[in-house]
């Protein structure tokens, strides 16, 4: 699509469309609104520069972080205040760095948002593009995909007949961290286990949460549904979630969480509610963040490597920009159990 024949759909001329893409004044109000309802159906942007047109490659790669403070009521999980985000994307910038290039980086808080993603891709203001935060399935980024552009997508399912088959996708082994958490408690005696999930929108919730699942199936503990809450991945979803864990009769003795600020979170609910971890309620999250080490009691969880991550995501986005074909694959990076201080053995089964 270019200007010529969003033109002829609108019936004006190309100096016309030109001028209401500038914002001219001297464009009547009428012919205005329908050349914008013209670009706007068929996501027409106008090219940032005849150098980009003849396939110049730069070497500008973008990162866009999505959180959708629309579908989570207003909260944004800032990436000042996100270890997991801050941690990768750090990573992405310096590992880029090495390779010689450039990083964008873009904050996705609503769906005008994805707007300005298209049009760094349709614009070629990069030459591909890291995702990370999207929900699932996401159908904006199924048609960047399906446009051509270069897209490496960090927490996505793999299904090989599936529009993400034609990208690179970076995921942690989520249901393997889930099953060693769970596991690790069950081995120490627990078989009252509670799950506080994160966003179930993301892979790596669904994941953990069949993790959980297949490891209590295992050792024949019946799955309970009130032992099952459903959260988001933040430090205040693990609190109330916590709370709400801790109103009923039938408590837990322990607790898989499925990010460390979940997990913190629901410390602090367990300490308010005047119980102790972990003699009281024992408690595991996912992730490693560095803050794990210095709260108290210091949090046993599952690691996982960010950093790797970055790295893998950025070597193969880059590999695609460079090559003459797309590089459609996808990578599982490994996860560790670090036992710390949130976690014993219970005497008997209970």
């Amino acid at each position: 699509m270019n200007s010529n024949e969003i033109a002829k759909l609108a019936g004006v001329s190309r100096s016309t469309v030109s001028r209401v893409i500038n914002n001219y004044p001297n464009v009547p109000e009428e012919t205005r609104k329908k050349v914008l309802k013209v670009i706007d159906e068929y996501d027409y942007v106008p090219h940032a520069s005849a150098r980009m047109l003849a396939g110049v490659k730069n070497r500008i790669i973008g990162l866009f972080i999505i959180d959708m403070a629309e579908r989570s009521g207003g909260i944004k999980n800032r990436i000042t205040r996100s270890p997991y985000y801050l941690e990768f994307t750090s990573s992405v910038i310096e590992h880029a760095s090495e390779k010689g290039y450039k990083v964008l980086v873009h904050i996705i808080h609503n769906s005008k948002g994805y707007k300005e993603i298209k049009e760094c891709f349709y614009n070629k203001t990069i030459s591909g593009g890291i995702f990370i935060g999207e929900n699932n399935n996401d159908e904006v980024i199924k048609k960047i995909i399906n446009s051509g552009y270069k897209v490496a997508l960090i927490d996505q399912d793999v299904r090989e007949d599936d529009d993400y088959s034609k990208c690179i996708i970076v995921n942690a082994d989520n249901f393997k961290g889930a099953y060693t958490a769970t596991k690790y408690l069950i081995d120490c005696n627990h078989r009252k286990i509670a799950h506080i999930t994160g966003d179930i929108e993301k892979f790596s919730a669904i994941e953990r949460i069949k993790g959980y699942k297949k490891a209590l199936e295992d050792a024949n503990i019946p799955i309970k549904d009130n032992f099952i809450v459903k959260s988001k991945f933040l430090e205040e979803s693990g609190y109330e979630s916590a709370k709400e864990l801790l109103s009923n009769d039938d408590k837990p003795t322990a607790i898989f969480a499925s990010n460390d600020k979940i997990a913190i979170g629901a410390i602090k609910a367990i300490q308010e509610a005047g119980l102790r971890v972990p003699e009281d309620i024992c408690i595991i999250g996912f992730d490693d963040i560095e803050e794990c080490k210095y709260i108290n009691p210091p949090l046993t969880t599952i690691k996982m490597d960010l950093e790797k991550m970055a790295e893998v995501s950025t070597d193969a986005i880059i590999t695609s920009i460079e090559g003459e074909e797309n590089v459609y694959t996808d990578y599982t990076i490994g996860v560790d159990l670090i036992e710390r201080k949130t976690c014993i053995e219970l005497k008997k089964y209970l």
